[in-house]
């Protein structure tokens, strides 16, 4: 096998747009006086992080992949995305974490960057269990592995070969054995490229930068700490490596800025290309800073430097973008930078731990609720006027007699739990906790009701008392829909043998072969204006199948019908038609056409005739599927009598 690649970093791993941070106080008849910011505090990282979390959870496909470039950079950013979630607290049985490593397995990564990314991930998942896949792709690794790490039949670089270095540092730490050799060339390599002053470039020749700088760094140090542990480094290779280090390190400290990739050969002359590498700059300077253990680049704290800079610029939705957008990448590395994510003391970040509610003595009762899948639910407090009125005169300061409490969907009303309470006696301390699962991802209203038992009461009478309404986000949920795509990866017809497939029309860069890719992340869209679309299929070799699977154009958490869906299609197989068929794709996963027996299909063709209005003008009007599977499933046959 031969490790095939091309400037995958400029695409998968780009930092952000420009964003020139500054505040400014002025008063009456002064000129404006530069003020220094707040440092960011803890609290406000921890916030940051968990949103950068949060915004990439809510950004899965149904298949388990992140966007972008799924195409040409095989599951790259889906192993970044993995790796920063992992990092972030989000436990490894995470519904999220399971599904993108089921993705990772059905489609294994090809490339240097991807190859990198998802053994970083797979590794911080459970080295063990996935030992079998790492040692795979660190094998598929080292066959582009010259002096450095290459494309193809391209040339080496240093950003290709910090990844590598990353990769094989994970079979290093999984006692992987890699050849001495191996590490001598990469460790001459990146020292090859580094300037008298300190500074590192991406190739011979070109320009000095901080994140290609940060880059010699992590390859020159990660080289050295595995021929020293070999015991293949001499003294002299030793101490010239060392003062290559600090040399670089020098450098970083004396052109340290947040809001863009310094670049001092260059300074102003591509000042929008250096902002868009601006956070995988950063997360340069954070590989760093874990390798080499620095607080200080020079005098400069480079994370108190860094964080402030992210907690200042991360966008209200989680995410920190770039000028070309890419939320998915940028949003990785703030994250990964802000939880020091190669600091070998980093350790394993509690879990995301969302909490709702609070007391209000206002409120006759307050609740609370904590977590996502269980979701738990208690009654934190009840007001001092309910106690006047509710307890019994000789049980004072005890609580309250309740028949039971219900926490309830505020807005179906209905009953999610139910605890039981004793109407004989004041509840005390008992906070009637409850946990519930939700069946569907989303947002929730969920409120309590305690149904108390009145003073003196003798006709067994329920008097209501309600908590405020919390609105809880549940994430944690591994659907049937999405289990269903785990269990159907590879299963298409149409996506393992050659098919030509024609469209009415396509949208953009919404081709009509994206709709059996394989990858839902891509799919076929029609033109705008378009009011009679279809897609066709014509596999080279007569197929058979027993349904029809369609999936939905990818629509975002935050505009879910953003796109017009299909909601009744006309199927025609091999020139007849199959009648027309509801199908609906409003939820989370896929619609299905059974089809009445074992088919052979030698063309098919689907005809959407009616259609549900998308809500963003200007995507209304366009529709298409992300995927059209043909599965054959096994045809249980009626028994004789």
């Amino acid at each position: 096998m031969h490790l095939h690649g091309r400037a995958c970093v400029q695409r998968i791993f780009c930092a952000t747009a420009a964003f020139v941070l500054a505040a400014f106080a002025s008063s009456e008849g002064a000129s404006a006086v530069a003020q220094e910011p707040a440092h960011a505090t803890q609290a406000q990282i921890d916030d940051a992080i968990d949103r950068g979390a949060t915004y990439l959870l809510t950004r899965q496909e149904l298949d388990g992949s992140w966007k972008p470039d799924e195409h040409r950079y095989v599951s790259g950013q889906t192993g970044l995305s993995l790796y920063t979630l992992l990092k972030a607290g989000i436990p490894r049985s995470h519904p999220s974490i399971q599904r993108g490593i089921g993705f990772l397995r059905a489609h294994p990564p090809r490339w240097t960057y991807g190859i990198a990314c998802c053994v970083l991930a797979l590794h911080e998942a459970d080295p063990e269990l996935y030992r079998a896949e790492i040692e795979e792709w660190l094998e598929i690794l080292l066959e582009a592995h010259g002096r450095g790490f290459s494309y193809p039949g391209l040339h080496e670089d240093l950003s290709l070969t910090q990844y590598g270095c990353l990769a094989l540092r994970v079979a290093e730490k999984m006692e992987i054995g890699v050849n001495p050799k191996v590490w001598k060339a990469l460790l001459d390599y990146g020292m090859d490229l580094q300037h008298e002053n300190g500074a590192f470039t991406y190739r011979p020749g070109s320009p000095r930068s901080g994140s290609m700088t940060a880059a010699g760094i992590a390859v020159v140090h990660i080289a050295r700490d595995a021929l020293l542990a070999a015991d293949k480094l001499s003294a002299r290779g030793e101490r010239t490596s060392a003062a290559a280090i600090d040399r670089g390190v020098e450098w970083l400290g004396q052109h340290l800025v947040m809001d863009h990739n310094p670049d001092p050969d260059q300074e102003n002359k591509n000042a929008g290309h250096m902002q868009r590498w601006r956070l995988y700059y950063l997360y340069g300077l954070e590989r760093v800073g874990g390798l080499t253990g620095r607080k200080l680049f020079g005098t400069r704290d480079w994370y108190q430097e860094a964080a402030d800079f992210l907690v200042r610029t991360q966008k209200e939705n989680g995410t920190w973008t770039t000028n070309y957008g890419e939320a998915h990448p940028g949003t990785c590395f703030g994250v990964l930078v802000l939880r020091r994510a190669t600091a070998p003391t980093s350790g394993s970040r509690p879990p995301i731990a969302r909490a709702y509610g609070g007391d209000d003595p206002a409120r006759a009762a307050s609740m609370r609720a904590t977590g996502d899948t269980p979701l738990t639910l208690w009654i934190s407090s009840v007001s001092d006027e309910v106690r006047e009125t509710h307890e019994w005169d000789d049980e004072r300061g005890k609580g309250l007699r309740l028949w039971r409490v219900e926490y309830f969907d505020a807005d179906t009303q209905e009953i999610l739990a139910t605890i039981p309470g004793d109407p004989e006696t004041p509840h005390g301390s008992d906070r009637f906790a409850a946990q519930v699962r939700m069946e569907q991802p989303g947002k929730y209203r969920i409120g309590a009701r305690l149904l108390v038992r009145p003073i003196d009461d003798v006709d067994d009478e329920e008097v209501p008392i309600l908590t405020q309404t919390i609105e809880a986000d549940v994430r944690a949920i591994y659907t049937p829909e999405q289990k269903t795509y785990q269990a159907e990866f590879g299963q298409s017809a149409f996506t393992n043998t050659a098919v030509k497939i024609r469209a009415s029309s396509e949208n953009g860069g919404r081709a009509a072969a994206q709709a059996a890719d394989g990858l839902t992340c891509y799919g076929w869209a029609c033109a705008k204006e378009d009011a009679e679309p279809w897609i066709e299929f014509e596999p080279r070799r007569p197929q058979r199948g027993t349904v029809i699977a369609l999936t939905p154009i990818w629509r975002s958490a935050d505009e879910p019908e953003h796109w017009d869906q299909p909601t009744k299609v006309r199927l025609s197989i091999n020139g007849k038609s199959r009648g027309i068929h509801d199908v609906d794709l409003s939820g989370s996963g896929k619609a299905y056409i059974e089809l009445a027996k074992r088919t052979t299909i030698r063309n098919m063709r689907l005809e959407i005739v009616e259609r549900s209005g998308g809500v963003h003008a200007p995507d209304k009007g366009i529709v298409g599927f992300a995927e059209v599977e043909l599965v054959l499933r096994e045809v249980k046959k009626a028994r004789r009598r």
